[in-house]
């Protein structure tokens, strides 16, 4: 005998001697005893055959919380009993678990105890309980056993006090050890037939049976559980434990289990519907949401599994009955009564639960009978309501037509002006948040006879908005934008425009407005509308009657109401019938300086609209009567006001419709220039500023100028000369520095380069560009000014043909001149400042650009002082920045160099090359290497390759030398072995440069470098730095013998595998690879490790890939791999093989990455694998057999239907979406492989639409679409297929029936598989609108290839419910499908 059964079995006797002595002794001793049986019953767990022990334990513990004692009331609220109980469960066999259960009747003790632990006591007492060993046996846990992982965390654990048990506290630990342990019973019980042998579910069913009572039994245990969960969401203490996520499966697990009947939806409303609503209005937060003890996620998972329940056992239920059975009201009359006591929560629930059920695909019952039957709800929970008090029913009725509101429930007119009378408009109060969900609803409420009382008491109130709060005052502006847009829905705009002047209008005063109904939102509003419900003749006609109102209290809101009409007309007809019309009521009430803000904005909007629409007479009438207010406005007027701005776009409106040569062009021009020249001259306004309520500040005319008038700037250049100092001093920041910033300048910038009247005109373009390399200080230290910076990035952000070679030269003048005299003592500059600049000098350099005193010495000088800069970046972030300011130097050296080894080389150019060449031949301390490294590689690659070489080196050049000395340079840091810290800029520089020098130099040279550079790339890659695989990259281009697998890749991190273009990027750039690897990088590496390889060395290291054990290496870095030496193989076979070739094959690699496409773990990993299988079924056709067209589509089956590949699908849409380009490309490529097999294509079709049916995709109904519209394409090129797919290589002529006729009979013989699957699915899921529709094109065309003796099967194949849904298919098919597409 083994030690192992050795020692079991004396684990057995130990069990069985501690359940014994479980009888001796009092009560006060059974927790000791209980901690004992848990240690003993964690140590064998697991590993005994036999279970007397563990069955003897589960009789004693539900024989001593059998009855009413007291000792049996405190066995069964202790928490660590039941947590035994749970481990016991999990124990012993099914069959025999069945047996001593019923014996013992586990259900009634489960229920007295729910109802016990549901009623925690509200007093707390003051006993405190003595420490003992209950507290180790509760917490107690062990491997391989059900873990009781509680983790609330209350003032006192586990105890055997009564007093202490019937504490809320108490009573949850015991209620959530009950609930664990009945989790752990139901979930063994749920088996499939191929689980165990057939005692096990024989046993399962038993205990199942258990629970299979009728729903009135059912309650004693559903009601305490229900109330548990309130008690555990109420709890003062916050904080839930991951085992009471599971309570409601629980709940509706055991509902599931109960014997159905025709009154269950009764039962239900009867015991649950009260409570069940009121705990869904707290998890929800209907109507207000509170703060619960229990987490986030357990309340949603509550809420959504309550929800469910609710609806389908009592709501569903009722709608069945009342459509079928004429009009039935019954259970939801039962829910009304039983939920009345909580009717605040309850009702609002109730009607959100209706209001959301979902409709019945293909039912008899018009939408008109759904919407009667939630008016009938709603009438019954307002007529219910009325019984209640107002504090009760009023937040009820909000938050019910709050939901209203929102879903834009039907409902009719006279209950929501019921509700307008009984809760809405009091006395003494108005609820604007209900007057609001009711106009939102249904406007009619107000507008049908029968409202007329309600909108006068409203819009009397309106008038009185001084004495509102803002959020009422918020509130109501919104009842009357939508009250506008309810008498715009019913095509009567003109009589709102007569309610607006009489609420506008204050009759007491006339020059003042009512400031509710004056604000900008309801202008907009009704702009927005008057198009879209007005004639032009209704227009007419309103403009007319407003024209007749002459008293003096109307006549300013007359105008503001204009200026909506005339921001609302923009359609010619609109225009010609309005226009001038609208300018001529306007103002027939002269321009005084004491009218409200809004009229005079409102007037003079009216005046710019009406001058930028109308023709030249008209504008020069219009201009002749607004020009004398306009130019006392605009010479004396604040310029930081409201009415000041519009009229000035009125002036500016008028300047471009007589432009070029209007009569009154002049004036206009000279007016709006004087005006420009004001608001330059003026400050900002100042923020305790009272004059105006929102001043209009210099940067609003400027924005309005470049982006609103963009012909205004070209004018104003054309009439001065000069560009407007207004938008030059925000650019240069040469005003209020308090003011502008440094961003604000940007943004001016950038609108000034983004109007195309300003880049276009070349003489206002030269100009600003000349001022703003003006702005560029020549000082040492005036590269720190923020005017120097602005010119840099505007300079650098003008398109490159604009700057004259000239600007180009004097630019770079004014940048060099700010370069420090010792570049070893750095200026008082960020490091910042190089990358802009040195940005701008290699812009200016891509042309001819020689300016004054051009010498070699200023690029030293400016690698000097950017190494500087960076000279303590230590950080890896801090390297590669520097390392981007030393490569924009190179670019600049290597276009300076260029334009100097020109083929002519002049006295010029000579003497530039002589400094060049002696310098880079001076000898370089350490601290110079960089910029040294930078400018030798720039030098050497230039003229090296230059028709003047031979002139230089007539000259005294010795190139060779000067790549010696660049290696003697390069190859100290490479081979010093440092590469951290400060050493990595050197290291990764040298490394960089090296490519000027040929391969065998740098083999002979750095060999002795090549353990260094090894462990530097090793521990950069580690570290997720890219710069580590440039050095991997340096070393399989010249060591690659050096190198230990070189296509073995390891990527340091995973990235998301999607993309929103993926579909229409190319399948490199669809690669998804580590945010820390850049893709080019990566492609380059494997290219130059399979450069010059043939194609067997290929095959090789593609067979080492597929067979590498995963777990050994990187899956996604071997994947990636392997997808580019696929796109790197041939795709035609060899007409003979060699004694040399290798036995393996891409048909052969097809079948292992097929393989491995179904042990991926992570979608990126998935997408790779299904991306490589598409490229061989693509490109590499010829290698394809039969075995891989089957294998192709059974693995598509087989990652559709596996159960472990469930979550890799669901993570990402784009997991399916390859699963079906592989089926499209093996019918487009391989249709002809599918003779004799079309049977597997049919199966992976199945699979296809039952994946797409029955899971939700994790990006929601639009990608749910976007995949049902990729599979109806696989069925469309299946029953229409092209003619090139079916094409034989040696079809004869000859042939009278073309191969495409033939494709299609073939495949009509069954597809029609494919459609009896669609209309079984229909009955298991729920298939939203929108896929129907997209799957509609390929079942449609399934049908068209299916010939009758196929229907006639397909009906005889289906039960009733599936001829129902074919039947409406079918219909929709001889309708709208028979379309060939032609």
């Amino acid at each position: 005998m083994s030690a192992d059964a050795t020692m079991a079995q004396v684990g057995d006797a130990s069990l069985i001697k501690a359940v014994r002595a479980l009888d001796q002794g009092d009560i006060e001793t059974t927790p000791d005893k209980l901690e004992r049986v848990w240690n003993l019953l964690s140590q064998q767990r697991g590993s005994a055959n036999f279970h007397a022990a563990e069955e003897m334990l589960l009789r004693w513990l539900l024989k001593n919380m059998t009855g009413t004692s007291p000792a049996a009331e405190r066995v069964r609220r202790y928490a660590p009993a039941w947590n035994i109980m749970g481990a016991v469960f999990a124990l012993i066999p099914l069959f025999s678990l069945a047996k001593s259960l019923a014996d013992r009747r586990f259900v009634s003790i489960l229920q007295q105890t729910l109802k016990d632990v549901s009623k925690p006591q509200k007093q707390a007492t003051q006993t405190q309980p003595a420490a003992d060993s209950d507290v180790e046996m509760a917490d107690a846990s062990s491997p391989g056993t059900p873990t009781n992982s509680r983790k609330r965390k209350r003032s006192t654990p586990a105890t055997f006090d009564p007093a202490m048990q019937r504490q809320a506290a108490g009573c949850l630990e015991a209620g959530e050890a009950v609930l664990e342990a009945l989790r752990i019973l139901l979930s063994r019980c749920d088996l499939s037939p191929a689980d165990g042998p057939p005692n096990n579910r024989m046993g399962a069913e038993h205990i199942k049976s258990l629970f299979s009572s009728s729903a009135a039994e059912v309650m004693e245990t559903l009601v305490p559980l229900l109330t548990l969960c309130g008690v555990a969401a109420d709890h003062t203490e916050p904080g839930s434990s991951k085992g009471q996520s599971s309570w409601m499966e629980t709940f509706n697990a055991l509902w599931d289990l109960h014997l159905q009947s025709a009154s269950d939806a009764s039962d239900v409303a009867v015991n649950l519907s009260g409570l069940g609503m009121s705990l869904l209005g707290k998890l929800t937060g209907v109507p207000r949401q509170r703060a619960l003890a229990i987490d986030a996620p357990v309340q949603e998972r509550w809420a959504r599994g309550l929800r469910r329940f609710l609806a389908r056992n009592m709501i569903l239920p009722s709608r069945s009955a009342y459509l079928n059975n004429k009009k039935s009201m019954q259970v939801i009359q039962v829910v009304v009564e039983m939920s009345a006591v909580s009717a605040a929560t309850t009702y609002p629930v109730l009607f959100d639960l209706v209001s959301k059920s979902p409709r019945v695909f293909g039912d008899k019952n018009t939408k008109k009978d759904y919407e009667n039957w939630v008016q009938d709800i709603f009438d019954l929970v307002l007529g219910s309501l009325k019984t209640c008090n107002r504090e009760q029913s009023l937040p009820a009725v909000v938050a019910i037509m709050d939901m209203a509101a929102e879903r834009e429930t039907h409902l009719s007119t006279a209950s929501l002006q019921s509700i307008c009378k009984d809760y809405a408009i009091r006395e003494d109060t108005f609820e604007w948040k209900l007057l609001l969900s009711l106009v939102k609803l249904k406007p009619d409420v107000f507008l049908m006879p029968g409202g007329e009382q309600f909108l006068d008491h409203v819009l009397r109130r309106t008038r009185e908005s001084e004495t509102m709060t803002d959020q009422d005052f918020d509130t109501a502006l919104q009842f009357v934008v939508l009250l506008a847009e309810g008498y715009a829905n019913a095509r009567d705009l003109s009589s709102f425009f007569k309610t607006w002047l009489s609420n506008l209008a204050v009759a007491e005063h006339a020059i003042k407005l009512e400031r509710l109904w004056s604000q900008r939102e309801l202008v907009t509003a009704v702009a927005r509308l008057l198009e879209g419900c007005l004639n032009t003749n209704q227009l007419v006609e309103i403009l007319d009657w407003f024209a007749s109102r002459t008293e003096p209290a109307e006549c300013l809101a007359r105008i503001h109401i204009l200026g909506a009409i005339s921001l609302g007309i923009s359609q010619e007809e609109f225009v010609d019938a309005a226009n001038i019309k609208t300018f001529d009521v306007a103002f027939l009430e002269k321009f005084s300086e004491k009218e409200p803000s809004a009229v005079s904005v409102s007037r003079w909007t009216i005046a710019e609209k009406s001058l930028s629409r109308g023709t030249l007479e008209e504008a020069g009438r219009i201009w002749s009567q607004v020009k004398p207010d306009l130019k006392q406005i605009l010479k004396k007027a604040s310029v930081h006001g409201e009415p000041t701005f519009a009229a000035f776009k009125s002036c500016v409106a008028a300047w471009i419709a007589n432009h070029p040569g209007g009569a009154d062009e002049e004036d206009a021009a000279a007016m709006a220039c004087s005006f420009i020249d004001r608001v330059e001259e003026s400050g900002e306004p100042m923020a305790d500023s009272d004059d105006v309520q929102d001043p209009i500040t210099k940067g609003t005319y400027v924005s309005w100028m470049l982006t609103s008038a963009p012909r205004l700037v070209s004018l104003v250049v054309k009439r001065t000369g000069v560009f407007p100092n207004l938008i030059l001093s925000l650019i240069s920041l040469s005003g209020d520095e308090n003011a502008i910033t440094f961003d604000s300048a940007l943004t001016v910038s950038h609108l000034v380069l983004e109007n195309e009247n300003n880049t276009n005109n070349q003489k206002l373009i030269s100009g600003l560009v000349d001022q703003m390399i003006s702005l560029v200080d020549t000082t040492k230290n005036g590269g720190s000014l923020a005017s120097t910076r602005v010119a840099v990035q505007f300079l650098l952000d003008v398109p490159a043909d604009i700057m004259a070679r000239q600007q180009r030269e004097a630019t770079m003048e004014r940048l060099i001149l700010q370069l420090p005299q010792n570049p070893d003592v750095p200026e008082s500059i960020g490091t910042g400042y190089w990358q802009p600049v040195l940005s701008l000098m290699v812009k200016l350099m891509e042309k001819p650009t020689f300016y004054v005193d051009m010498g070699f010495a200023h690029l030293e000088t400016i690698g000097k002082s950017v190494f500087k800069i960076h000279r303590k970046s230590k950080t890896t972030d801090e390297v590669l920045k520097a390392r981007e300011d030393f490569r924009l130097l190179g670019q600049l050296a290597t276009l300076t160099i260029r334009q100097m080894a020109s083929s002519s080389l002049e006295d010029r150019e000579k003497a530039y090359l002589a400094d060049a060449i002696a310098a880079l031949q001076s000898p370089c301390s350490d601290s110079e290497m960089v910029p040294r490294l930078v400018l030798l590689h720039s030098f050497i690659s230039v003229v090296q390759g230059s028709q003047a070489l031979a002139r230089l080196k007539e000259s005294g050049l010795d190139l060779d030398d000067l790549k010696a000395q660049h290696l003697l340079q390069g190859a100290k840091p490479l081979a010093c072995g440092k590469w951290k810290g400060r050493a990595l800029l050197p290291f990764l520089t040298a490394l960089e440069v090296m490519d000027v020098l040929d391969h065998e130099t740098i083999k002979r040279e750095l060999s002795g470098a090549v353990p260094t550079l090894l462990k530097a790339a090793e521990r950069l890659l580690d570290s997720g730095c890219k710069a580590g695989w440039e050095v991997r990259m340096f070393l399989a281009k010249h060591f690659v013998e050096q190198l230990e697998s070189p296509l073995r890749i390891k990527l340091p991190s995973l990235a998301s595998a999607d993309s929103d273009d993926e579909a229409a990027a190319t399948p490199d750039e669809r690669i998804s690879v580590p945010t820390t690897v850049d893709k080019t990088t990566m492609l380059q590496y494997v290219d130059v490790v399979i450069r010059g390889v043939d194609e067997d060395t290929k095959l090789k290291h593609l067979k080492e890939l597929l067979l590498e054990d995963s777990k050994e290496s990187d899956p996604l870095g071997r994947l990636f791999v392997i997808y580019r030496l696929v796109q790197h193989l041939s795709g035609s076979r060899p007409q003979a093989p060699t004694p040399s070739s290798s036995d393996f094959d891409l048909g052969q690699a097809h079948s292992l990455l097929c393989e491995e496409l179904l042990r991926t773990t992570t979608t990126a990993q998935f997408i790779l694998a299904a991306m490589t299988l598409h490229l061989l079924l693509e490109q590499k056709a010829a290698w394809m057999t039969q075995w891989n067209i089957d294998l192709t589509l059974s693995s598509v089956s087989a990652a559709c239907s596996a159960p472990a590949m469930q979550p890799l699908l669901a993570a990402s849409p784009k997991a399916y979406q390859w699963l079906c380009r592989l089926v499209e490309m093996v019918i487009k490529r391989h249709r002809k492989r599918l003779d004799g097999h079309f049977h597997v294509l049919i199966t992976a079709l199945q699979s296809l639409i039952r994946r797409l049916l029955s899971s939700q995709p994790p990006s929601g109904k639009e990608e749910e679409e976007r995949h049902a519209k990729l599979f109806s394409r696989l069925i469309t090129l299946v029953c229409e297929p092209s003619v090139a797919s079916v094409s034989r290589s040696h079809a004869t002529a000859s042939t009278l029936d073309s191969e495409k006729d033939k494709a299609k009979r073939y495949a009509g013989q069954y597809m029609y598989l494919v459609l009896m699957q669609y209309v079984k699915l229909q009955l298991e899921h729920v298939v939203p609108h929108g896929v129907r529709e997209a799957l509609e094109t390929g079942m449609h065309s399934v049908l068209d290839i299916t010939t009758p003796d196929g229907l006639r099967i397909m009906n005889d194949g289906m039960d009733p419910s599936g001829r129902v849904i074919f039947r409406e298919l079918y219909k929709q098919y001889q309708k709208f499908g028979k379309w060939s597409g032609i």
